[in-house]
């Protein structure tokens, strides 16, 4: 009997390499049952601080998910506050997103950011690059003002912030409205599995997830449609697409370089061990 393996989307843009491994055959192909579900199970109204990934850890830790994608900054961080689990690579994708602002705003760069509240995702992919492209800019940590918002385009439009971090389809809807783009956000996401995932089968699901990157890479215009279908027919041709790079293991050094970043900032109350948090070959 083929091994079921439940799975929690963390986006339906950035994850499609799941869905298309599960549509196309490959999870099958390595003797898996994938039951994959897709992004927040509660939607927009979901998105209460958190909510979504402590969703997801306590269903890991509830035994209702096998494996679940998060960025990579989250991924160190649910592992070691959960106490289960490991990553198991670095997921398929180089996810993408955007800073943006309302046509009227006086914000021209990134730098005029300083001290302003911007809208995210708390601890989200784009929470943690919001910070690596400002501090890259020259602004300080302490002076990156980053709020939570369940509605982050709302948050923006409606003038609660003056600043968002988006990721599509909410980059071309905020551009459909008129908003400017300041900044490209990019990140990896990592790949965290409960313990009862052997290295046997995540080796499969690594396999079968690179055989959907490179049929998604020979289709690119069914790749556009599926990846954007959230947006109407005339913005998929411009909306941002996550790059393909396929499943890599976390390599020691990136993993501590991460580590000593979150530290840094207070992300981490102490710095877990690569041999606790990552499985390695």
């Amino acid at each position: 009997m083929a091994r079921t393996i439940r799975l929690q989307s963390d986006s339906n843009a950035h994850d499609r390499p799941w869905r298309v491994a599960l549509e196309q055959g490959f999870f099958a192909d390595e003797g898996l049952d994938v039951a994959y579900h897709e992004d927040n199970p509660k939607g927009a109204e979901g998105r209460v601080k958190d909510f979504s990934q402590r969703w997801k850890e306590s269903q890991l830790q509830q035994g209702a998910l096998e494996v679940y994608p998060v960025c990579e900054w989250g991924a160190i961080e649910r592992v070691q506050q959960l106490g289960k689990g490991k990553i198991i690579g670095l997921d398929s994708t180089i996810r993408t997103g955007a800073i943006m602002v309302r046509a009227d705003s006086k914000i021209q760069n990134v730098t005029d950011l300083r001290n302003v509240p911007i809208a995210v995702t708390w601890h989200a992919g784009t929470f943690y690059a919001a910070i690596e492209v400002l501090e890259a800019a020259g602004v300080p940590f302490e002076e990156i003002k980053l709020v939570h918002a369940n509605d982050r385009l709302d948050a923006l439009l409606s003038g609660q912030t003056q600043a968002a971090a988006l990721m599509e389809p909410l980059v071309s809807r905020a551009l459909a409205a008129g908003a400017r783009k300041i900044a490209d956000l990019r990140w990896r996401g990592g790949i965290v599995a409960g313990g009862d995932v052997d290295e046997d089968t995540a080796a499969k699901l690594r396999r079968a997830l690179n055989r959907a990157v490179a049929w998604l890479k020979e289709n690119e215009d069914r790749s556009r449609q599926e990846l954007l279908r959230d947006l109407k027919p005339e913005q998929r041709a411009t909306g941002l697409l996550p790059e393909l790079v396929g499943v890599q293991s976390y390599q020691p050094s990136e993993f501590q370089e991460k580590v000593d970043w979150m530290l840094d900032r207070g992300f981490l109350e102490k710095a877990p061990a690569y041999k606790d948090v990552v499985r390695s070959k």
